[in-house]
């Protein structure tokens, strides 16, 4: 039986140009096109372990969702969410948190140019300074 290397979610976009710029700015993933030069059909976007592939569509999904509806949940390691909220909120609005979810974790949404929401998360040893989510 094969081994299951990856699922890799895959967002349809309007302009795949656009969407690799958000992504490398305020997340800091390294893309990689297709083709090399625009207009760009598709590109992978790999940060560490992690990809997201974006793909160009001619209409993106309507989003209706509450408060708590992902498109995207990247989970980190490393105490590194401290860090990388620190990077996003200077470039981009924060769309919920962060806040200390019922489980531990601490999540942070962002909302890319294309209406899809991206949840950051990571259980961090010390939670002190975030409040409590509130459902």
């Amino acid at each position: 039986m094969p081994l299951f290397v990856a699922i890799v979610p895959v967002l349809r976009v309007s302009d795949v140009e656009r969407s690799i710029a958000w992504y490398t700015a305020n997340l800091g993933f390294v893309p990689e096109p297709s083709p090399s030069v625009p207009p760009f059909e598709s590109c992978i976007l790999r940060r560490d372990a992690t990809e997201l592939v974006l793909r160009r569509a001619v209409a993106p999904l309507a989003k209706a969702r509450d408060s708590y509806e992902w498109d995207v949940y990247i989970r980190l390691s490393g105490n590194e969410l401290t860090s990388l909220l620190d990077h996003a909120r200077r470039r981009t609005p924060l769309v919920r948190g962060p806040e200390v979810m019922p489980n531990g974790t601490v999540e942070f949404d962002l909302e890319d140019p294309d209406g899809y929401r991206v949840c950051v998360a990571e259980a961090l040893s010390d939670t002190r300074g975030f409040p409590r989510a509130v459902r």
